[in-house]
């Protein structure tokens, strides 16, 4: 596994996140695999739906906790959430298709990707959403993102560079 490059982020509310997520999806070339990686209320989600939404897809994202899967069209390039939560092992990956749902048309980002194991695709972006709470208990998060085996970074360091151009 190859390490390109890394980037570090603050939001400092969930509309930053989102907003952080569109630039993404507005950018994101198809067939690209993002794995997420946080703690329940890390944002994961809130992430998603910012992607969806540079897409250019309208309908409502929400976690696939109960149904592992959520697909979304009638955007730029198709999206699917996958939520693993609730897998044990490797086997359920199998056992469940979820390889299937890895197309080179669509973008997946996928939620709690440990379980994937050996399944977990490469070239990929890891983004690791964490959230902290300062003294007057605002929180915030922190994201880190990382292009993983020779994911193609332009299109990212392009998103990023908007990102930190409206002044979030």
């Amino acid at each position: 596994m190859r390490q390109l490059m890394k980037y570090k982020l603050v939001t400092h509310n969930e509309d930053a996140t989102r907003r952080l997520g569109r630039l993404l999806g507005e950018a994101v070339p198809p067939g690209t695999f993002v794995a997420l990686f946080g703690e329940m209320g890390a944002g994961k989600t809130h992430l998603v739906q910012g992607v969806a939404a540079g897409l250019g897809i309208a309908a409502a994202v929400t976690s696939p906790t109960f149904t592992l899967v959520n697909e979304y069209g009638g955007g730029r390039l198709p999206l699917v959430h996958m939520d693993l939560f609730r897998l044990a092992s490797e086997d359920d990956i199998v056992e469940r298709g979820i390889e299937e749902y890895l197309t080179v048309e669509a973008v997946a980002l996928v939620e709690w990707p440990e379980v994937m194991g050996c399944y977990m695709p490469e070239p990929r972006l890891e983004i690791r959403l964490e959230r902290c709470l300062d003294e007057g208990q605002e929180d915030w998060r922190t994201i880190e993102i990382a292009a993983i085996g020779g994911a193609d970074e332009k299109w990212l360091e392009e998103a990023l560079e908007r990102y930190a151009d409206i002044g979030v």
